[in-house]
């Protein structure tokens, strides 16, 4: 009897998933956990292993169709046998009914453009766990071409280079030396830049934006951490960064100003209990995703270090559950990685703020003191808060982010023990 193939339910507040790409056509024999499809969902993507061993069948839904979670999506069965619909539904016109030894042509290998082998970084789980056994590190990763969706690195791609190592072979799957030019080319939006477009356009479309911006002296922060970050990664095994000082800041700021953390639910403002601290991670491949630091408020200075720096490492490598980049309540964005002086980002929704941090520069500032007007240098930020105004006015969002100024010059050493 046919064995269905479900689409997943990879996360709690997860409903559906779109398919990036079939990793088998129909006839294709599979055996049981080999990958069949990858899915994505809202920016994590996953591959889906076979539930059973035999020949496929039928593929119910073709590449880029998104899929409701618990929807059969391909059948798995013996060579011949006839399927006993349960639906008489079929979705794309490549489902037939197979007779005994006929199977349908593999497809050939996708080419390989060369910016998507200098991009790709997405790993998946089983990739990493054979490459874990077999000795293979990350750097020998990235020297491998993958045949998969823009030029991913699936089973068989790592296991043909694990065989081939150490031959004359394996010169045949490392990235050729190349220069890159500017060119005239049409390029379609990966699933991914989709999902962010509609994202920002249905921010826009909802959230009423407004800006205020605000000038920090970081220096005693910047001096804090230029003094103990080695101490620091020696002692926590855990790089000491700029970020953690900020989300501790914007906690304590929004507990004097909880309308921050707050959501709209039609004509109602929902206030959340805890904070879902939501910090944005660029990726490798240029797009964006935001983990979210569930329940931050929860945690003290080394936590949200280590969450931020193993939720960004994560992102940054495909590892991440699809439940990690739900269910935020603010986010934070970092554009002065990057040299950005500012930002003015766009909402997450369904929050109704988002904090721009920007880069920290050394300049000549004019400070008062009980001798006069005096010009030091000091390590200056700026912090720009985009904010609903259909929730918050800018008396509220413009005082939030004078206290979040206020306990980030106000920092003190004895705040963290190293």
């Amino acid at each position: 009897m046919a064995t269905d193939v479900i689409m997943p339910k990879l996360g709690e507040s997860i409903t559906e998933g779109t398919i990036l790409e079939w990793k088998k056509n129909v006839g294709d024999k599979v055996l049981r956990d080999e990958t069949i499809l990858e899915i994505s969902t809202d920016k994590v993507d996953s591959e889906v292993p076979s539930p059973d061993s035999g020949v496929l069948l039928e593929i119910l839904y073709k590449k880029n169709d998104t899929v409701a979670v618990g929807e059969v999506i391909a059948r798995i069965g013996e060579a011949g046998e006839k399927i006993k619909y349960k639906e008489a539904k079929e979705k794309i016109e490549s489902n037939v009914e197979l007779k005994e030894n006929v199977t349908a042509p593999a497809p050939p290998k996708k080419e390989v453009t060369i910016k998507e082998c200098s991009d790709r970084k997405f790993y998946s789980p089983l990739v990493k766990s054979i490459a874990k056994k077999e000795g293979v590190d990350l750097t020998e990763l990235d020297s491998i071409v993958g045949s998969g969706y823009n030029g991913r690195i699936n089973k068989v791609d790592l296991l043909g280079y694990i065989k081939s190592k150490g031959s004359s072979v394996e010169t045949s799957v490392m990235k050729p030396a190349v220069s890159y030019n500017l060119e005239d080319r049409v390029e379609p939006m990966g699933h991914v830049r989709k999902m962010i477009a509609q994202h920002m356009i249905k921010s826009r479309d909802t959230s009423v934006h407004v800006y205020s911006s605000n000038e920090v002296d970081m220096t005693k922060i910047v001096e804090f951490r230029n003094t103990h970050k080695d101490a620091f990664k020696i002692k926590y095994h855990t790089p000491l960064t700029y970020t953690p000082f900020i989300i501790d800041a914007t906690i304590k700021s929004i507990h004097g100003f909880p309308l921050i953390n707050c959501s709209v639910q039609e004509s109602n403002i929902k206030h959340n209990q805890n904070i879902n601290m939501g910090v944005a991670v660029a990726l490798p491949d240029n797009n964006l995703i935001v983990p979210v630091i569930k329940r931050s408020e929860e945690l003290n200075f080394l936590g949200l270090t280590r969450s931020t720096a193993d939720l960004a490492v994560r992102a940054r490598e495909g590892r991440l559950q699809p439940d990690e980049a739900q269910g935020s309540t603010f986010t934070i964005t970092n554009p002065g990685i990057f040299g950005s002086l500012f930002g003015m980002g766009i909402i997450n929704q369904p929050n109704v703020a988002i904090l721009s941090a920007g880069a920290i520069h050394k300049r000549p500032v004019v400070k008062e003191t009980e001798y006069g007007d005096v010009v030091v240098v000091r390590s200056m930020m700026y912090l720009t808060l985009a904010y609903d105004h259909r929730v918050i006015d800018g008396a509220y969002g413009t005082r939030f982010l004078a206290k979040l100024k206020e306990l980030l010059e106000g920092f003190s050493k004895h705040e963290i023990k190293i």
